[in-house]
Parts: structure tokens; sequence; C-alpha cells
């Protein structure tokens, strides 16, 4: 849940003896979803339950191997009937944004095949920004979405949000290999997460942290063959 600043300030506010019970704070649901493929009656059942239980304003797809004109019918019933998106390439990649301009707007800054990043409008509240985020599995491509990152950094004077699949991790903790638990693939997780978090540093992004699961991705194999890694998470500036 994405619970606007301005709304905190307004609960601190109130007289004490009269509080405002928690979930009565105005906020904004927001979910993104790496969901390998947004075509076949599994996705969308499982999104029109997400949809129905969460009700968020704004949703963000990830990698939905199909093109974005093959669903629009589908989410406009839902009420998600404004939308940008950068589609895959074949069946690899692509970034969905919809949302419901009944209740927030979004004004796209930038979209590419990585990050879309938009400002986000509401009544009464303070704009923030988001950075919807699809990295690469290429390593050289990955650095061309963190140089995107950082020059944003660098002129952030708004709440930023930076939430998607980040394709890295920020500790070897944060993977687990039967396969990777030799010492040469150790020091690899080493640098990688090490690089990782110095890119966090330099756009001074904070990790939100998240309840559950732990592990985000799997390659879905067995025993000594299987891998699970945390690759999603949201992340933000101070501002936020």
């Amino acid at each position: 849940m994405v619970e606007n600043q301005q709304a905190i300030r307004r609960y601190l506010e109130l007289d004490i003896q009269n509080p405002l019970p928690i979930h009565d704070i105005p906020s904004m649901d927001l979910i993104t979803w790496h969901c390998r493929g947004a075509g076949n009656k599994k996705f969308k059942k499982t999104l029109r339950k997400l949809v129905h239980i969460q009700k968020p304003a704004l949703v963000v797809l990830m990698e939905p191997k199909v093109e974005f004109k093959a669903m629009g019918m589908y989410f406009n019933c839902m009420g998600f009937t404004a939308s940008t998106q950068v589609d895959p390439i074949g069946r690899s990649g692509g970034i969905w944004m919809i949302w419901n301009p009944n209740v927030v707007n979004v004004r796209v800054v930038e979209a590419c095949t990585q990050p879309i990043t938009a400002i986000i409008s509401r009544q009464d509240f303070q704009d923030w920004v988001l950075s919807a985020v699809y990295a690469s599995p290429n390593p050289n491509k990955r650095d061309e979405l963190w140089e995107q990152l950082t020059t944003i950094a660098q002129s952030m004077d708004k709440p930023w949000l930076v939430a998607g699949d980040f394709n890295d991790f920020s500790s070897p903790n944060e993977k687990r290999s039967l396969q990777g638990s030799n010492t040469q693939s150790i020091n690899q997780d080493l640098r990688r997460s090490s690089k990782f978090n110095d890119r966090l540093n330099i756009c001074k992004l904070i990790d939100l942290g998240c309840a559950s699961p732990q592990l985000t991705w799997s390659n879905n194999r067995k025993g000594w063959a299987s891998t699970m890694v945390q690759l999603d998470r949201a992340l933000c500036n101070t501002e936020w």
C-alpha cells in the first residue's frame, strides 16, 4: 500500500483523543507484477482477483509476452481505461502501466524498454514520481538502466518510488542456489551485490523491504538445478 505523506501528516495532526483509524487514512494501492505472460486464462483470473481484493488505482505488468492491443478491452472492463506501454520484443521484456483515470492522473515523462517514469497526481495530495522497472538480464543493458535512473535522481525534487524487477540482488543471502555454492560463484555474487548497492547509494534510494516471499523469482527447477533469488523490490528516496 502506498500511503501519501500528506495523509500521514493529517493523521498525526488529529486530536489524539479522537484518532482516525489507520485503515481510514486516504491511500492509493499500486500493484507491480512480473507476470511472465498476460495472455492466458490463469493470468486473467488472478489479476481480476487481485483487483477485486486490493482495488488498485494503478497496475504495472512486466514481461507480458503479448502485445498490449490484444489485452486492451480486458483492462477497460476493470476500469483501467488509461495506459502507457512498451511492448515486448518478441516474447522478451515489456512494461505495461495501466490506471483508472477517475482515481489518479498519470503523466508519463519517459517510456523506455527498462523503465517507465511518470508523475502521479491525485486531488488534495502532493505529486510523486513512479519509475516502473523491468531490468534486462544483460549486464550491459542494466548499465544503461542505471545511467537513466542516475540522471533522474540528480534532478529529483519530489517523492520518488522505484519499483519492479531489477534483475539484481543486494546480498548473496538473497540468492539460494546449490549450483552456486562454490568459491568462484560466491565471489561473483558478492561483486554483483556490491555493484547493485553502490548504484542504490548513488541514486540515494532506500529499500522499503518486503513481507513475503523473501525470494521472488524461481527458475522452476528441482533439486540441484533449483535457483531462487530476490529480484523484485520497491525503493524510494528520502522525500518519499
